[in-house]
């Protein structure tokens, strides 16, 4: 007997949390997967929610940029793992992401952030534990900061997150996160006001989504948030097309160094404040 689906009862910004986890699921269902997410094919597959509009329209660039944001994101983490192997990992708007599975050294500690109707979600899933702990809140409501145990340094992912927000938010959180966290990391991912432009086009419209699901935040020049703070330091730009030994195909790579170029969408990696540890 075939268990019952589970329904998606979440509000309209939080259901572009299911883009990013199709992508992943459906590259893990290639023959040469850049990245495979057993958790993420599990997941779509339970969910009472029609992809197949979504799987019509979305590009294969798209799809594949959604791939090469977490292949970042991951070796970010498993070099911060690499110098500190108890660190803590803030995953801020974590939706339906599953990169713990993938980076989890048995040491560090994890929190999973996200409102309140998707950490609902995500626990028909997703177990806590000793060291992953999740927490029903808006990143922008920091009391949540207190809840952070930090046994070394700690660094925080803000993955298809920020560009959803006005400039002076994503602004004001960065300071926050430098006061209470000083020398504290940030990997986030930026779009530039076209790469804003198109997105909201080709992915949240063909996505099926509608305008209150719209990005709202364009970057022209990270040094723009450099000039927020002094105690602001960029320690890595990462675009996605640029790796070397990744499989693309020819069209796919083509257009991604277009992207790359243009600065249509990439990720940023900052310290936020004098580094406390060493």
């Amino acid at each position: 007997m075939m268990s019952a689906k589970i329904a998606v009862e979440i509000g309209d910004v939080q259901k572009t949390l299911m883009l990013p986890m199709w992508g992943r699921a459906v590259e893990s269902a290639r023959k040469r997967p850049l990245l495979v997410d057993r958790d993420a094919v599990a997941i779509m597959e339970s969910l009472d929610f029609d992809f197949s509009g979504m799987a019509r329209r979305m590009s294969r660039l798209t799809q594949k940029a959604w791939i090469m944001r977490s292949i970042c994101v991951d070796e970010v983490l498993r070099d911060f793992l690499s110098k500190y192997p108890r660190g803590t990992v803030v995953n801020l708007g974590c939706g339906l992401d599953t990169t713990f599975s993938r980076v989890d050294n048995g040491a560090l500690m994890w929190y999973d952030l996200d409102l309140a109707d998707v950490i609902e979600l995500r626990r028909r899933f997703i177990r806590e534990g000793e060291r992953r702990r999740f927490i029903a809140a808006s990143f922008l409501d920091t009391g949540w900061m207190d809840t952070i145990r930090v046994n070394s340094n700690v660094i925080f992912i803000a993955a298809g997150l920020f560009y959803y927000f006005d400039e002076q938010q994503v602004r004001g959180y960065m300071v926050r996160q430098a006061d209470r966290f000083p020398g504290s990391g940030l990997m986030m991912d930026v779009a530039s006001p076209a790469g804003v432009r198109a997105a909201n086009r080709l992915v949240i419209e063909r996505g099926g989504l509608d305008e209150k699901s719209h990005l709202r935040w364009g970057l022209d020049d990270p040094k723009t948030i450099l000039s927020w703070d002094r105690r602001f330091r960029l320690l890595g730009t990462h675009f996605y097309f640029r790796k070397r030994g990744v499989h693309l195909g020819l069209g796919t790579r083509l257009y991604g160094m277009i992207s790359d170029l243009m600065k249509i969408q990439y990720m940023l990696h900052f310290r936020l404040g004098e580094e406390q540890w060493r």
